[in-house]
């Protein structure tokens, strides 16, 4: 069971530290910790020295650490040499390790007084802060806020030892009970949080301390909804279903699988792809029926399924095995029932290949045809590619003409987003794009770039800074580019462009839910909704052109 003492939420502030935006302690908690502590009891520090220790010790710039390292061994080597012209050879040597007895002495004690710092701190961090006053100090970062939480360790509390991390499974719940409530707070952040609204939210997940359902879309129903005056049911609930649905009863189920892939376009390079997938539920029932399904690959389809992992929750008639019966007793939110892995799969969704040829120095010339797999369905939620130009300047001018879709600037003057649409509409399933880039120098400020389109897809010739913004693209951590847009291997002719498609009503493996067999019990009217999908991650392909082609390649299936 985990147990925390307090959570708070940081915000980072113009001069390099962090603001306190909420604090809940829990007292009941508290008291708890300082009777098993006894004489080791270590109280929380009030919120100020809580967020001087967080700045001093956490987010101290680690040049002061360095600069200072570097300040002292050049004192000593001064002195040493000031020393050396004046001694004989054995007093030097004797100097010599005095010197480096006391440089080693004032290293440590700097170590020890600066905390291992970081100028990007990782997203996720277990610590302690003022000399092991607070231990284990939780947090995690999300953009710029830090979600801080201290959870009790009973051994640590009476013997005042250290257990090993890995041993202490409250440590992986304070971890994910933080993500929730990162997941709950970020839609607050563009606007005045309603603070009264967080600590209800606050209160209903960790009533003493310990969290028990930290579903947001629960917890919102049950703060609007209530508790019923007189209980109905007589089944005992479990508590990650504090409520009952009352009202239209609809089944959902999700297959959504994954692609990784990395296209070469060469013959002596093998493309490479992996796929995973998971089956997500969304039960809008009455009571606490038990759902049962069979879960069934194509019989035309060669693939095969791997590393299976079913939900603990989730009963099977024997061994874990994707061809039985699955039974399950559902929450109300979303549900991941299991996922999978996937192999033997010949033939990816989208294949293409990409050519870009530099013919001066800030100019370049691209050609972009994708193909899409006869055998997936030609509806697309979204299908869009990013062009970078990486080790360049600006982007000042682009002549397209794509056979569909429509071609757009980057906000950042160092990409092209080329938005296909939400079908394949040339002969064969064939799109293409050839266009003409033109940059800036390096040295030269932002200029407004001409974007001028001509083809199938309509004609516009605009002048402007780029302001369209594609939300898709922007969340992808796989995108993610550096600052400066140096990028010492994309050099030359070495590009890449990466592709986000989402591809409704398929899958890759043909794996699917017989909906005749799909029942419920105690047996009910419902309505039934199976949906599939197959969405792109980190989908790549390289410039066959470039000089060097070879990237960090996935250990996954070879394409054929």
């Amino acid at each position: 069971m985990c147990t925390l003492r307090g959570v708070w939420i940081l915000k980072e502030n113009n001069n390099n530290g962090v603001d306190i935006i909420l604090t809940k302690r829990i007292n009941t908690v508290e008291c708890r910790v300082r009777a098993l502590s006894g004489l080791n009891y270590k109280p929380i520090p009030s919120d100020s020295e809580l967020l001087q220790l967080f700045n001093t010790e956490l987010l101290k710039d680690s040049q002061g650490y360095q600069i200072e390292s570097q300040q002292t061994s050049s004192n000593t080597n001064n002195t040493t040499t000031t020393t050396a012209s004046s001694q004989s050879l054995l007093s030097q040597s004797l100097q010599n390790k005095q010197i480096q007895q006391q440089q080693q002495t004032t290293i440590s004690t700097n170590a020890s007084t600066l905390v291992k710092i970081y100028q990007s701190t990782p997203n996720t961090h277990i610590i302690s802060l003022g000399k092991d006053k607070l231990w284990p100090f939780i947090y995690i970062k999300k953009k710029n806020y830090y979600y801080v939480t201290i959870a009790v360790v009973e051994e640590y509390l009476v013997s005042n030892k250290k257990p090993l991390l890995i041993d202490l499974p409250q440590i992986t719940a304070a971890l994910n009970f933080l993500e929730e409530i990162s997941n709950y707070m970020i839609g607050f952040f563009n606007k005045p949080p309603p603070y009264p609204e967080i600590q209800i939210f606050l209160t209903n997940i960790i009533p003493f301390g310990q969290p028990i359902d930290t579903n947001f879309n629960n917890i919102k129903s049950m703060i609007r909804q209530g508790f019923p005056a007189t209980e109905t049911f007589q089944q005992k609930r479990p508590a990650w279903k504090p409520f009952l649905h009352k009202g239209k009863q609809q089944l959902d189920f999700i297959i959504c699988e994954n692609i990784q892939c990395i296209l070469y376009d060469n013959p002596s390079i093998p493309d490479v792809s992996k796929i995973s997938g998971s089956l997500i539920c969304k039960a809008d029932l009455e009571g606490m029926p038990e759902v049962s399904f069979y879960f069934l690959p194509s019989p035309n389809s060669d693939s095969m399924i791997s590393n299976l992992s079913i939900d603990s929750s989730v009963q099977t008639t024997s061994d874990i095995t994707i061809n039985n019966k699955i039974s399950f007793c559902p929450p109300l939110d979303h549900f991941k029932v299991l996922s999978y892995g996937v192999s033997g799969v010949k033939a990816v969704p989208l294949r293409g290949f990409y050519q870009m040829k530099e013919i001066s120095v800030n100019s370049v010339k691209i050609l972009i045809q994708l193909k899409l797999n006869g055998e997936m369905n030609n509806s697309f939620d979204y299908c869009l590619l990013k062009i970078p130009f990486k080790n360049r300047g600006n982007i000042l001018q682009v002549n397209a003409s794509p056979t569909t879709g429509t071609v757009h600037i980057d906000s950042s003057l160092k990409s092209i987003i080329w938005n296909v649409g939400q079908k394949f509409t040339g002969r064969n399933l064939e799109v293409a794009l050839p266009a003409e880039i033109v940059f800036t120098s390096n040295t030269q400020p932002p200029i407004p770039p001409t974007l001028i389109v001509s083809g199938g897809s309509g004609s516009q010739n605009v002048t402007a800074f780029p302001n369209l913004a594609f939300p898709i693209i922007d969340q992808s951590s796989s995108d993610v580019d550096d600052p400066l847009d140096k990028d010492p291997f994309c050099i030359g002719s070495n590009s890449y462009i990466r592709i986000f498609f989402k591809i409704q009503s398929c899958t890759l493996s043909g794996l699917n839910i017989d909906t005749k067999k799909v029942i419920i019990y105690p047996t009910t009217k419902f309505k039934l909704n199976v949906e599939r999908e197959i969405v792109s991650n980190d989908y790549v392909i390289w410039n066959s052109l470039g000089s060097s082609k070879y990237s960090y390649q996935p250990n996954s299936l070879v394409i054929k």
